[in-house]
């Protein structure tokens, strides 16, 4: 005999002696499972009545408000600016209607602005509570 075939016939041999397992993978794609849930589709309802269409009037006229307002005109005089609100960088002026703010009387918008804040800070802790516990349109 020679060294291939004694070498061929120990492996054989030595195959045979094996024990064989079948086993399959884990990762196989009839056993994996999904890292996440499905995606579930939300849809939203419909919602209308009373209070809706209120909504839908109220956001058309501020919109309507904000769009229009640069093209509304005042006339103010020879050589003013006839836009009814305005705010002039360069010359350092803020128009709103007949009403012309220079930067110097700027503190009694800050402080109408806090007095506004207080006020609603007020309101919403003293009638905030019975609005929203008896008459609120989402909790009847």
């Amino acid at each position: 005999m020679t060294l291939a075939t004694e070498t061929a016939a120990s492996n054989t041999a030595s195959r045979e002696a094996v024990e064989r397992i079948d086993a399959e993978a884990v990762n196989t794609a009839g056993k994996r499972q999904p890292l996440y849930a499905p995606r579930k589709k939300i849809f939203p309802k419909r919602a209308s009545g009373q209070f809706r269409r209120f909504k839908w009037l109220i956001m058309f006229v501020t919109l309507g408000i904000y769009y229009l307002t640069p093209w509304l005109r005042w006339d103010r005089g020879p050589y003013a600016p006839d836009q009814a609100v305005l705010i002039d960088l360069a010359n350092r002026r803020f128009y709103f209607f007949f009403i012309e703010i220079w930067p110097q009387e700027f503190f009694y918008i800050a402080g109408l602005l806090v007095m506004a804040g207080i006020g609603l800070f007020l309101i919403t802790s003293t009638v905030g509570r019975a609005w929203c516990g008896y008459t609120c349109p989402q909790t009847v």
